[in-house]
């Protein structure tokens, strides 16, 4: 498998494309990030080529890396076939050290479950609403039906307390696996810290502008694991 270590300790994921690559790399370095999930749907190019030499330059800076082709229902900017994202999931597979794809992507599922094996990545199912938090046995659907990845992530929109209670409690029933789950909003920016506590892996941050609602600014998010003693 990957040699990326998952558990050993809470890891920082930032989000980018290809703007101001250079700049925001060297940024994350100076923050501690370990890793950077490449959000290849918002490229400004999505050739094969294109993305080899962009997921060359991220891991030679050192990074690990998400390869992530978002598709339009959970929030992709792009709406590809699925002949042209696995295209895309095999361009990044040689330097990602994860592979991200939707539980609802039904189609490439069998594909990518081979890609990971023979390159010996992590897969990642992550499921999205953006609506609502589920109900508890929903949510243990959902992580029952991931379970063919060797990482499992959920986010879910937070709307009150009650959701978060939620969150953290399906994330520590299922803490013997590789779980990332998120609260999304303002109200679930708690989960995005107290996870770790309840079996989370994951968090997600941004430089600059946020991909998703509810995530912590680096500086304020390193501030806040140093705080709860989650980094040193």
């Amino acid at each position: 498998m990957a040699e990326l270590e998952i558990g050993k300790y809470p890891l920082i994921a930032l989000p980018l494309d290809d703007r101001d690559l250079e700049s925001k790399l060297s940024q994350a370095k100076s923050k501690g990030i370990d890793l950077i999930e490449l959000r290849i749907d918002m490229f400004s190019s999505t050739q094969s080529d294109y993305v080899k030499d962009i997921s060359r330059k991220v891991k030679d800076s050192g990074f690990g890396i998400i390869g992530t082709v978002r598709s339009v229902e959970e929030g992709g900017l792009k709406d590809l076939k699925d002949s042209e994202r696995i295209e895309l999931f095999e361009a990044v597979s040689d330097y990602a050290d994860i592979i991200d794809i939707e539980l609802r992507s039904e189609r490439l599922h069998e594909d990518l479950v081979k890609l990971c094996r023979d390159k010996e990545k992590f897969l990642l199912v992550s499921y999205h609403d953006f609506e609502k938090t589920p109900s508890e046995d929903e949510i243990q659907e959902i992580i029952d039906r991931s379970s063919f990845g060797d990482i499992i992530k959920f986010a879910f929109m937070v709307k009150d307390v009650e959701d978060v209670g939620r969150i953290l409690s399906v994330t520590h029933k299922n803490r013997d696996k590789k779980i990332v789950s998120i609260g999304m909003g303002d109200l679930g920016k708690i989960t995005r810290v107290a996870g770790f506590f309840f079996g989370s892996l994951i968090t997600y941050t941004y430089i600059g502008e946020s991909v998703a609602p509810g995530q912590i600014e680096v500086k304020e998010l390193i501030k806040e694991l140093k705080f709860y003693g989650l980094r040193s």
